[in-house]
């Protein structure tokens, strides 16, 4: 009986470290992610794309064109470069695209979103309830404007949000991290 007793007493204990060392850990992250929107200095690389379900798209999925584990809503980014970067005022990005066009983008275009300049309307905001930051903003690259809403939680997950004037709504899913520096010491991609 008594060592029923210890031996729950340990486990309580164990138990109880295993959540202060959690609640570090999120603070810690909560600190990271602040510091990260201050410096306005950051990259997100995401990990998976969700286009729009629409009737083309699962037609290619049950056509067998996709790789395994992928979907007509669900896409694997992970080995393909992309990134959405912010250095200051001005936001960078280049995500590949699965989806319809709704307008031409003309002969020699681009087939994924890219666009690099100073944003319109960008707006920060902050959940005081889960730590995570909201920003709003638009976008234009040559005719195709772009209205892109990020979220940034506290544990480093981030998910963007695409609606254009010319191609279905994207989503992204994916990771936060500081700008790694180059070379010259500095910061860049």
């Amino acid at each position: 009986m008594i060592k029923r007793i210890a031996l729950i007493c340990l486990v309580g204990t164990l138990w109880s470290c295993g959540s202060t060392e959690t609640a570090a850990s999120t603070s810690l992250k909560n600190q990271v992610l602040d510091n990260l929107l201050e410096q306005k200095s950051f990259v997100i690389e995401s990990e998976w794309a969700q286009p729009m379900s629409t009737r083309a798209m699962n037609s290619i999925a049950t056509s067998g064109l996709f790789m395994p584990g992928n979907s007509g809503s669900n896409i694997s980014l992970i080995g393909n470069p992309n990134f959405l970067k912010v250095e200051g005022d001005t936001i960078s990005a280049y995500l590949p695209f699965f989806g319809e066009r709704q307008m031409s983008g003309g002969y020699g275009d681009k087939s994924g979103i890219e666009f690099k300049g100073i944003p319109d309307n960008l707006k920060i905001s902050k959940n005081s309830k889960n730590n995570s930051y909201t920003l709003l903003f638009n976008i234009t690259e040559n005719i195709e404007v772009y209205q892109v809403t990020i979220t940034l939680f506290n544990n480093l997950n981030s998910n963007i949000q695409i609606n254009s004037s010319h191609r279905n709504f994207m989503r992204y899913t994916g990771k936060v991290s500081e700008l790694p520096e180059d070379d010259s010491g500095q910061q860049g991609l």
